[in-house]
């Protein structure tokens, strides 16, 4: 069965002759050599530097708490057309995945409103994040919620209009099987904002967004890391979404620790319904230069034991670390391994 295929009956809720793999990597040709799965994504133009050179409201150094307050002002920022927005954002999807989607369920990926908002807030990028590539938002966008929280709403709404439009733009791509939204609002120590963001921010605008995306036909995937089991976040996204990724309810630092997070991520199966979990792959032990590949695979086996294939797609929790790559001998053969069990349990 090709991997399309294979995917969609899963989502169907039956269970596959094997699991479905997806091997996330910022290298297209390299994920979709080991994946059924090929995903990659799109933004906004205007806001893709901002976590980087520092988005327009971020608390200058040496700025009062007051100034900067004031300061923030949604109405003194240049908003982008929704519509011409989205229409940019999507333009360059399908050259990324031209000549690789053949047979693979394709997946658009957006970043959503809280993670945007928080870049509108990041200061600028420097010292080993900037080596490393990664984000240097403090929460801003937090804080200014529990400070001033109709200007925070105000900021979101604008955001979120935005990315709507850029879901509903992708979701009308031909070829595309469902859109993948990212937006993080959760830490290992669970929801990391207050109760009321969720429920008059978050969550209102993900069943938007999942809503027009399942209106053109399409799947609605969210990936938030963190331990979403608190405050009743996985069972409220649940029923949002079709699918979850990547179920990063606890930390994965060695191999002990992954077992253990593979038991729990199979206890959720109960509390989120139909929706399908993208995960079993910990990228902490795939790059874990002292995690052999059969240990490695301990994981993954964990996990199909005790999930079992239905509503599971065999898929690494995220793309490759910073200043890492599949290029190398290790994390390359752990991927390998892992397509290959997939597909022995198929023989099997």
């Amino acid at each position: 069965m090709e991997g399309r295929r294979l995917v969609h009956a899963v989502f169907e809720g039956l269970e596959p002759p094997r699991p479905p793999v997806h091997v996330e990597s910022d290298d297209k040709r390299f994920e979709a050599s080991l994946s059924d799965l090929l995903g990659a994504g799109v933004r906004v133009a205007d806001w893709r530097s901002f976590f980087e050179v520092g988005g327009p409201f971020h608390r200058r150094e040496g700025e009062s708490l007051g100034g900067w307050l004031d300061r923030v002002d949604p109405s003194g920022y240049s908003w982008p057309d929704p519509g011409e927005a989205a229409a940019a954002a999507v333009e360059g999807f399908l050259k990324r995945v031209r000549g690789l989607a053949e047979g693979r369920f394709l997946v658009l990926k957006v970043l959503g409103p809280t993670e945007t908002a928080e870049g509108f807030f990041a200061p600028p990028r420097g010292g080993r994040g900037a080596e490393l590539g990664q984000m240097a938002h403090r929460f801003g966008f937090g804080a200014l919620y529990l400070l001033d929280r109709a200007k925070a709403l105000r900021i979101y709404g604008k955001i979120a209009e935005v990315v709507l439009e850029v879901v509903k733009a992708g979701s009308e791509l031909e070829g595309v099987d469902a859109v993948r939204i990212a937006d993080d609002a959760a830490t290992y120590a669970g929801p990391a904002y207050s109760r009321s963001f969720y429920e008059e921010a978050y969550l209102p605008w993900h069943e938007r967004f999942a809503a027009a995306a399942r209106s053109a036909g399409k799947r609605a995937i969210l990936h938030c890391d963190g331990d979403l089991r608190k405050g009743g976040l996985l069972e409220r996204l649940a029923r949002t979404y079709d699918g979850l990724h990547p179920l990063d309810v606890a930390p994965k630092p060695s191999l002990p620790d992954a077992l253990q997070w593979a038991s729990e991520v199979a206890a959720l199966r109960g509390s989120a319904g139909s929706a399908v979990f993208f995960t079993g792959a910990p990228v902490e032990l795939v790059f874990n230069d002292s995690v052999g590949v059969d240990e490695f695979l301990q994981v993954p086996r964990a996990l199909l034991e005790s999930h079992g294939l239905r509503f599971l797609v065999l898929a690494t929790t995220h793309s490759e670390y910073p200043l890492r790559s599949y290029r190398e001998e290790l994390p390359r053969r752990k991927a390998e391994a892992l397509r290959q069990l997939a597909m022995k349990l198929a023989r099997g």
